[in-house]
């Protein structure tokens, strides 16, 4: 009886983690198929504008975290219509639907903090870059094959106050534009270097 209770104990402990990491943008393995979770969160397919790279996306963020730290649904107070927090969860082609990142835009204030300092304790290594928007990071993150990025832009709310509205873009190591395999794309770092130059 006990070796049957302790084995239900082990398989709600194991189910109950895998859940938790299931939408963990950070834990998932990049090449694999996300299908799963384009279905469960119900993630509308898209391309990221800025990037040419297909995606799925969402401003419904309940259960999606960064590591640590949770995501929410979020729209700033008395703003224009496109300040809210969303997600694209970036994949290499429709088909496949393998995972290459994403790019998560939060107008949140608390949450852009946390989401900043967390990442610069849990990667201490980071490059840290000055613009008129305030301080760009980029994190190259050898054990994961990854890049991360922050940076900021100001959006301002229909008192005149203005507020951030940040990016934080995490892709596989190498990844161009529109994600294509032509050398001659500049990659997301050649971009970021191009908008954040080094000093």
């Amino acid at each position: 009886m006990k070796i049957y209770l302790l084995m239900l104990l082990c398989v709600i402990g194991v189910t109950s983690c895998n859940s938790q990491n299931r939408n963990d943008l950070l834990a998932m393995k990049f090449n694999q198929p996300i299908s799963e979770l384009i279905n469960t969160q119900k993630l509308k397919e898209s391309q990221d504008i800025i990037y040419g790279i297909y995606s799925y996306e969402t401003d419904k963020l309940e259960g999606f975290r960064l590591g640590d730290i949770n995501l929410s649904t979020y729209k700033y107070p008395k703003s224009a219509a496109a300040d809210y927090n969303n997600i694209e969860v970036y994949v290499a082609d429709r088909k496949s639907q393998q995972y290459l990142g994403f790019r998560y835009n939060t107008v949140e204030q608390e949450e852009i903090k946390q989401l900043i300092e967390y990442f610069k304790k849990k990667y201490p290594t980071y490059e840290q870059r000055k613009d008129s928007n305030g301080d760009g990071y980029f994190w190259d993150i050898g054990p994961l094959d990854a890049w991360l990025f922050y940076y900021p832009s100001t959006s301002v709310d229909g008192n005149g106050k203005k507020f951030l509205n940040s990016n934080f873009l995490f892709v596989k190591k190498g990844t161009r534009m529109g994600n294509s395999q032509d050398t001659s794309y500049n990659t997301i770092l050649d971009n970021f270097n191009m908008m954040y130059p080094k000093n």
